[in-house]
């Protein structure tokens, strides 16, 4: 990409937020506005230090397991976001980031499949990055088992929360050129580290998760921790081998486990000088190559049975593989699949039942909620009246409500309510702007220019007319993507 094609990139909306939302909410309008507002001009010079602020970006609250773990996807302060994708594509500055993953793409041994691509023709980006997963990392690890006999699986923990702010400038310019610049603020490694710690109230540790702009920050870490393993790995003499990275997730081939521990340990170092370490319970070996090519999820799904003719004992089934694999990619296809059986269906028997099958598999995998959403709105369609429908959504509100951090799961469930009862209450900040009310999503406290602050209304999230449009039974279109059974 040039510095133009990448700012065009980043600035897009779905680059801004890649987050799983209804198709009513939108950030292209206030994306526009913001990048109107600072046209020319240095944010600086329209702010005040946003480091002593708190809320300055805003948190989706997503529930992980159903229990009392959760991720904060974040809605970084627009303002920051624009500012940051600028700086990053100018030309100059572009030039210097493009010659660093040069050198990260060189290595012969290690190879990354996560950067962030631009979808051709109307495909969806997030389409394309799955296609390009399940292509590079699963086709690729299969066609690997003619090479070598024993693979290697390992994940960072806690990647984005635990990376070192400081590190990303060591990523591009290297440790020592970093330290010995490190108050020069033309470096752009110095530029980003500062913009993320401007986003964080100062923090040094973690960087904001749930935009295209911070995966792509993340990959210059990741990458320089490739090219620091390829150093240590080739001082050792260790040449026979091959990694297929993800963002955070290492598959390692190699001829025996012997080699295998060898790699793991180098890794171990590399990450231990950058404040990260490995996921212990998820580093896993084996001899089966093709196999473990294949995520645990999947092989289940494969081996056992997937459907039925009868429509509640085909959920079951999938309730079932739900319990044995919760949030797994498997489970969101398989729901899908079935999502389109319904549509196709011309009547259901006991739909209740089959909403309450379905929202106890979203009770366990909160990932799986937007399809379970779409299921639940075909199943609306058979219940009688109005009044049923909304007093079945209510139960389904409070039982949801059961579980702590679930703001994002009530974004789906207002769009599955919202044609039948507009006005139904939900905490959420975002569900509280599709009902019409003024509400803040970030702080914008630190903002001294009027004009800016104008741009950064919350309101210009929600189309107005998508929302007026909306169909009582969600539209394949708002949760599908390219390819999914690929997954």
């Amino acid at each position: 990409m040039t510095a133009k094609q990448a700012r065009a990139f980043l600035l897009k909306p779905e680059s801004y937020c890649n987050m799983d939302l209804p198709l009513y909410f939108t950030f292209r309008e206030l994306l526009s506005a913001v990048s109107k507002a600072l046209l020319g001009k240095s944010l600086s010079s329209l702010s005040s230090d946003s480091r002593k602020y708190e809320g300055v970006n805003y948190s989706v609250l997503s529930n992980k397991d159903g229990r009392h773990a959760w991720r904060p996807l974040q809605l970084i302060h627009p303002a920051l976001y624009v500012s940051l994708v600028e700086q990053i594509t100018a030309p100059n500055q572009w030039k210097v980031i493009c010659e660093r993953f040069k050198e990260f793409r060189a290595l012969p041994n290690i190879k990354c499949l996560s950067i962030p691509v631009s979808a051709p023709s109307n495909r969806k980006d997030k389409a394309a990055q799955i296609l390009s997963w399940w292509q590079g990392i699963e086709q690729g690890s299969i066609e690997l088992s003619l090479e070598y006999n024993y693979v290697l699986h390992a994940d960072i923990a806690d990647c984005y929360s635990a990376i070192y702010t400081h590190s990303i400038a060591w990523a591009i310019h290297t440790k020592a050129v970093a330290k010995a610049k490190k108050g020069d603020k033309a470096l752009i490694g110095n530029i980003i580290d500062c913009a993320v710690q401007d986003m964080r109230h100062g923090q040094t540790n973690g960087i904001p998760q749930g935009s295209v702009l911070m995966d792509f920050v993340s990959e210059l870490v990741l990458g320089y921790v490739d090219l620091e393993l390829h150093s240590r790995l080739e001082v050792d003499g260790i040449a026979e081998f091959q990694v297929l990275r993800y963002r955070d997730d290492y598959r390692i081939f190699v001829q025996n486990p012997q080699v295998g521990d060898r790699i793991l340990k180098a890794l171990t170092e590399v990450l231990i000088d950058l404040g990260l370490k490995l996921n212990s319970g998820k580093t896993a070996g084996s001899s089966q190559v093709v196999t473990h090519s294949l995520k645990p999820d999947k092989r289940a799904w494969f081996r056992g049975r997937q459907g039925d003719q009868n429509v509640q004992k085909h959920l079951l089934v999938i309730h079932s593989h739900g319990i044995d694999f919760p949030n797994a990619g498997s489970l969101t296809v398989a729901l899908t699949h079935f999502y389109r059986r319904l549509a196709k269906a011309k009547r259901v028997q006991n739909p209740i039942a089959l909403i309450s099958i379905a929202v106890d598999i979203a009770y366990s995998s909160p990932k799986a909620f937007p399809v379970c959403a779409a299921i639940v709105s075909r199943l609306l369609r058979s219940i009688k009246t109005d009044r049923e429908r909304i007093e079945v959504i209510k139960k389904i509100h409070r039982k949801l409500s059961q579980l702590p951090n679930t703001g994002h799961m009530e974004i789906w469930l207002q769009r599955v309510s919202h044609p039948f009862e507009p006005g139904l209450a939900y905490t959420e900040r975002l569900c509280q702007l599709v009902k019409g009310k003024s509400v803040e999503l970030w702080n914008n406290d630190w903002i001294t220019s009027k004009k800016l602050k104008a741009a950064l209304a919350p309101s210009k999230v929600v189309n107005k007319a998508k929302l007026r449009s909306l169909k009582p039974v969600v539209n394949p279109v708002e949760i599908e993507l390219f390819a999914t059974e690929r997954y």
